[in-house]
């Protein structure tokens, strides 16, 4: 198979790629000249020694940022270590709402061109809507991914995690094989993963994407793996892609029966809990492990059951603050309620009530029908959720994000064709980038 490919916005660098930044940070627009001034003023203590300061003197990234907030120089430090600084800081124990910067989508396409495997010629480049949040810390955020040299055009957003962001770049026609790429939009590095073609490409696909946060702590920084489930004429197919070993590996079977082509479409968005990918089914959790080499992974399938069943639209796989995995629902009793049950540590094909968050300002009534709200998804490390709704036209209806931290509603975008929107992914940057975007230069 070809090697990976990567690609990186000319104003990255792999040395300090933090500070330089992606299309969506604006790092990149700081000028280099006040970069160098600022790594001139060190204070006489050399780069490492601080970042290890930092780290044995702090208990997560607020302090971090606290620290590197004194003085350009330690700004600089603190950005161009992040990913190593976060690697060695305790892992996460709350919600951290600010990780959410917005979502990327996709205007509605020509459906039947894609399912001839064509691409349209009109497809749309990926746009990205951001949170007030986001848009007070970033600045005024560019649209269009031409910022990448146009690698994104006609591309399709279909998963997300930890900052990054799979696309499948579809500049091709389909039936000529499926190319995905992984990119950071924080840092602008773009991994360009290896065409599966001819007898290896998949038809409709269901995709996640695990990081090295996800799995042992001996991982490589900027380690990642992207998993496929797909249907096959007899069975349903597994396959994964790990970046340390830059292929694809073999072709994997779900143990059991072939999944329904109905079912696989309507996996939707996937969480990672453990190491396991979880896609939300009915009356039921998908849960796939990855363990063994890159290329010889064996891909343990378990199916949790979960007594109530609620249309597709209504439901999402979540995560606790605990880590816990969790179902996500949306109910409609005199207004939105947004439901959040999680397995119980002591049984784990069990679930248990966890909290009631009821929206009475949320745009929805207890009329509304299936078809005018979605659930879109749900952002891991920062418990928020996005859905979007029709009802109401352009003073109520559009795409909305909960945070079930504060148990409040923000309007990201309004109008009726934000409903229409198939390409949707919710994007949080990593605690690195974070800590990268805070950092005062």
């Amino acid at each position: 198979m070809p090697p990976l490919r990567r690609h990186r916005d000319r104003a990255c660098s792999a040395a300090t790629p933090y500070p330089n930044g992606g299309f969506l940070s604006r790092r990149h627009r700081r000028s280099r000249s006040r970069r160098a001034r600022a790594d001139d003023d060190d204070g006489g203590l050399p780069a490492d020694v601080l970042s290890e300061i930092f780290v044995r003197a702090s208990s997560g990234v607020a302090d971090v940022a606290r620290f590197s907030s004194t003085c350009r120089s330690w700004g600089l430090i603190a950005a161009t270590h992040a990913a190593a600084i976060c690697r060695a800081l305790p892992p996460p124990t709350q919600y951290h709402t600010h990780l959410t910067l917005g979502f990327f989508h996709q205007e509605n396409e020509d459906v039947r061109a894609f399912h001839r495997r064509r691409r349209p010629r009109d497809s749309p480049q990926p746009s990205f809507v951001p949170t007030a949040s986001a848009s007070r810390l970033l600045g005024p955020l560019p649209l269009g991914s031409h910022l990448l040299g146009g690698l994104f055009d006609h591309a399709r957003p279909v998963a997300s995690r930890n900052g990054r962001l799979v696309l499948e770049l579809r500049r091709q026609e389909r039936a000529q094989g499926l190319t995905l790429s992984v990119c950071n939009p924080m840092t602008g590095e773009v991994s360009v993963l290896p065409a599966l073609s001819g007898e290896d490409c998949p038809g409709y696909y269901a995709c996640a994407i695990l990081t090295g946060h996800d799995l042992d702590a001996g991982t490589p920084l900027g380690f990642f793996r992207v998993l496929l489930v797909y249907n096959r004429p007899s069975f349903t197919a597994l396959r994964i892609f790990s970046s340390d070993v830059g292929s694809w590996g073999p072709e994997g079977r779900k143990p059991g029966a072939k999944m329904d082509a109905g079912k696989l479409r309507r996996l939707g968005p996937a969480v990672v809990v453990g190491g396991v990918a979880y896609w939300p089914m009915h009356r039921a959790a998908l849960g796939v492990r990855l363990d063994g080499a890159p290329t010889e992974a064996i891909m343990d399938v378990c199916f949790i059951p979960y007594v109530q069943h609620y249309f597709p639209q209504f439901r999402l796989m979540g995560v606790t603050p605990d880590g816990s995995l969790s179902f996500v629902f949306a109910l409609f009793t005199h207004g939105l309620s947004i439901t959040v049950d999680s397995l119980k540590p002591s049984t784990p094909s069990k679930w248990e009530f966890r909290e009631f968050i009821k929206l009475p300002e949320a745009p929805a009534s207890p009329t509304i029908p299936p078809t005018a709200f979605k659930l879109r998804w749900f952002n891991e490390k920062s418990g928020t959720v996005l859905f979007t709704t029709t009802q109401g036209g352009e003073a109520v209806g559009g795409a909305f994000m909960v945070n079930l931290a504060t148990r409040s509603v923000e309007k990201l975008a309004g109008g009726l064709d934000c409903h229409g929107w198939r390409n949707f992914c919710g994007y949080e940057m990593d605690r690195a980038g974070l800590l990268a975007s805070l950092a005062r230069f």
